[in-house]
């Protein structure tokens, strides 16, 4: 009798350490999530390109900027307005480093009469030529903002585009928010666009060029008010607005109201009346 009674006891210990192991937590930790190494891309505009960072704007407007290192792969010209291609790993967040951008469009300057290549015939020139073999690019546009260190420059395409500025970088008086300045510049995204010189223009946004008038435009923002004969929209810098008319002839997609951003094809030019020849929806609000 007392040795079943030992062994009822020392079973019950038994199964009182079992169970104490089975509660201590070691195995029951919940499994760790693992992280996100997949490889996302995204296309659009080159808008601003530094030796550590690069901007692009999407078709939708939606601007994203990522970082550059040594190990990111570059592949194809650097110009701003080219279209192009990063690729990064895991989600997407404003900063992550670029695993590889990849030129997908040229961009063509010889279409334009507002940027190109210094080298070209005819093109505007620097008042201090460059020195070196390295090629100059030039861009005339309304200037958005100008600080410090860059400048940023509203071209006609309905871009923003940012170029750095330094020490040596010599800038005409009287470049303020509104004029139309011509930004030289240099670099690519391993070292860096720099402006070189920036001139001043004239005192207000620039006049349409002397084109086709049956050119096609484009430019995208946030409907902030909408009519049957017109649209107001606000320019994804957040402080611009445009007001373009509507007629018989344009084509509107369904379901546009207050707060959709819209891409509206038009013919006319910042400075006067634009016609939309088309309106679509990119996102609703």
């Amino acid at each position: 009798m007392l040795k079943k009674c030992s062994f009822i006891i020392i079973l019950v210990l038994v199964l009182g350490l079992v169970l104490t192991a089975c509660s201590d937590g070691t195995t029951a930790d919940p499994v760790a999530s693992e992280p996100d190494d997949s490889l996302s891309t995204k296309t659009g505009v080159l808008i601003e390109a530094s030796m550590h960072v690069v901007s692009i704007q999407a078709p939708d407007g939606s601007t994203y900027t990522f970082g550059v290192n040594d190990d990111t792969d570059i592949q194809g010209s650097e110009l701003l307005g080219n279209t192009i291609s990063v690729s990064y790993m895991g989600e997407y967040s404003s900063g992550v480093i670029a695993v590889s951008i990849i030129t997908i469009t040229e961009v063509d300057h010889e279409s334009s009469t507002g940027k190109g290549s210094t080298d070209d015939p005819g093109a505007p020139q620097p008042k201090e030529p460059s020195s070196s073999d390295e090629t100059i690019w030039y861009m005339t546009g309304t200037v958005k903002d100008a600080s410090m260190n860059q400048i940023q420059l509203l071209y006609e395409d309905g871009h923003t585009y940012t170029v750095l500025k330094d020490d040596n970088t010599k800038v005409d008086e009287g470049i303020t928010v509104g004029c139309t300045a011509r930004v030289f510049h240099k670099g690519r995204m391993v070292d860096g666009m720099v402006a070189t010189e920036i001139h001043l223009i004239s005192d207000s946004p620039p006049a349409a060029p002397h084109d086709d008038p049956d050119t096609i435009w484009y430019l995208t923002g946030t409907v902030t008010d909408a009519s049957m004969n017109q649209l107001q929209l606000l320019y994804d810098d957040g402080g611009t607005t445009y007001t373009i008319l509507k007629d018989d002839d344009t084509r509107t997609d369904p379901g546009i109201v207050v707060g959709s951003i819209v891409r509206v094809y038009h013919k006319g030019h910042l400075a006067d009346q634009m016609l939309a020849t088309e309106i679509r929806l990119m996102q609703k609000p």
